[in-house]
């Protein structure tokens, strides 16, 4: 039986575009890294403690949760209320957090500079990567608190080297979602709704507040179809050393995370000329 001749096209057309990109990126990655740091600024732009805003936000949030872990819930849950389950749940929240911020501060984005189409030196398809990039600013802020939680306790040990496996798998996993979204946010606009109720769903089936054990047998396949759930196996075992999947499902996710960046990719690109219509 032959193989459709489209089906032969795409992988090289996904190839062509991934090494336009790549291309892209290697001319412009100091614009990218500059307008990242302009994004960072602006979020709390007109603050009087202005950046500062990144620590003191991740250690209001961490101290939110452990009061409510380690008094409210100490009093009827004691099960619940101990430090160890708060680093459970923290190792959890942190990149749903990171991955929930940057779809959401990325989706309209190129709706909203599309004015970049005429820009022939910054491709517009960095637009949305800076709110990625900003995102994850955020995150290895909170990061850097919950690893001086971690550190007095017995969760302390060389797992914490493993760090930079889940932020990469997390950082090429949340750049192909935001191009593929982002460029369907400008053809049809009413996607960010859908998103924003998709990304609170998320937050109840991910493994944050329960480990992946303790989902019924039945229900188990809902959990293992959710991509956070492997980000989050991977950052639990490298920030407490706990995990309850097979430690090579993270080489898995990152190789499928790349194949959905560089699949994105080219979608957006291939949109991009429709851009102009929508401007």
């Amino acid at each position: 039986m032959s193989i459709p001749h489209s089906a032969i096209g795409l992988p090289r057309l996904v190839a062509a575009e991934t090494r336009a990109l790549l291309a892209n990126l290697r001319r412009s990655w100091r614009v990218v890294w500059a307008l990242t740091i302009i994004e960072c600024r602006r979020k709390y732009a007109g603050s009087i403690l202005g950046t500062l805003w990144y620590p003191l936000y991740s250690l209001l949030l961490l101290g939110s949760y452990c009061f409510l872990y380690l008094v409210v819930f100490r009093v009827r849950y004691r099960e619940l209320g101990t430090y160890e389950f708060v680093l459970f749940v923290f190792s959890g929240l942190i990149p749903y957090l990171g991955f929930s911020e940057a779809i959401s501060t990325g989706l309209g984005s190129v709706k909203a500079n599309l004015a970049l189409l005429r820009n022939a030196v910054f491709p517009i398809e960095f637009v949305p990567v800076k709110h990625v990039l900003a995102a994850m600013v955020g995150l290895c802020t909170s990061l850097a608190v919950l690893i001086a939680m971690v550190l007095p306790t017995t969760h302390r040990g060389w797992h914490l080297l493993y760090l930079p496996v889940p932020l990469c798998g997390l950082l090429l996993f949340t750049v192909g979602v935001i191009w593929l979204l982002s460029a369907i946010a400008v053809v049809v606009p009413d996607i960010a709704q859908v998103v924003n109720i998709v990304l609170l769903l998320l937050m109840f089936v991910s493994p944050i507040g329960f480990s992946v054990d303790l989902v019924p047998r039945g229900a188990r396949a809902l959990v293992y179809l959710n991509p956070l759930t492997y980000l989050i196996e991977a950052f639990r075992f490298a920030l407490i050393g706990m995990r309850m999947t097979p430690i090579w499902t993270d080489l898995l996710f990152t190789a499928c995370a790349a194949l959905v960046a560089a699949a994105a990719g080219a979608f957006f690109r291939r949109m991009s000329p429709m851009f102009s219509d929508y401007e």
